[in-house]
């Protein structure tokens, strides 16, 4: 089969290039995460102290990945982690002041508007695009599912 007409193959590799042009701005705009670091990052950004069971639904991670990550997040001094008053298994994650601050300066990277500045999509195809992805998405997931 053509690679070239592979529609897996392409969104493998827009996403491997995607991932190093996040690697390349956060460097250049000296801001100290990884990628998927950025990604909990954006979640907290948005709705902070969340368990680690919902950043998890965000980072595309199995456990053992995403709790690495947050423990990178937490020596960077960036989050905190604390279990649940109610229910002490639950683990949350929460921003710490230093976390809160560097949200500035990963604005200034332009990430959040790489779907903007790369794609130029109408509304429509932009909603088509997300609705193709999504359902293979879901296709490859019920695979991986019924193993």
């Amino acid at each position: 089969m053509d690679a070239n007409k592979s529609v897996t193959y392409h969104i493998t590799k827009t996403g491997n290039i995607l991932r190093q042009l996040v690697t390349k701005r956060l460097k250049e705009g000296e801001v100290n995460l990884t990628p998927e670091e950025a990604t909990l990052m954006n979640q907290l950004w948005d709705d902070d102290e969340q368990t680690v069971s919902e950043l998890g639904q965000w980072s595309i991670k199995d456990p053992s990945t995403l709790t690495r990550q947050i423990d990178g997040l937490v020596k960077k001094g960036y989050v905190e982690r604390f279990h649940g008053v109610k229910d002490r298994r639950n683990v949350f994650v929460k921003l710490t002041a230093e976390g809160k601050k560097l949200k500035k300066q990963f604005h200034k990277t332009a990430i959040q508007h790489l779907d903007e500045h790369l794609a130029h999509l109408s509304a429509q195809e932009l909603e088509t695009t997300i609705q193709l992805l999504l359902d293979i998405q879901n296709r490859a997931l019920a695979e991986l599912q019924d193993q």
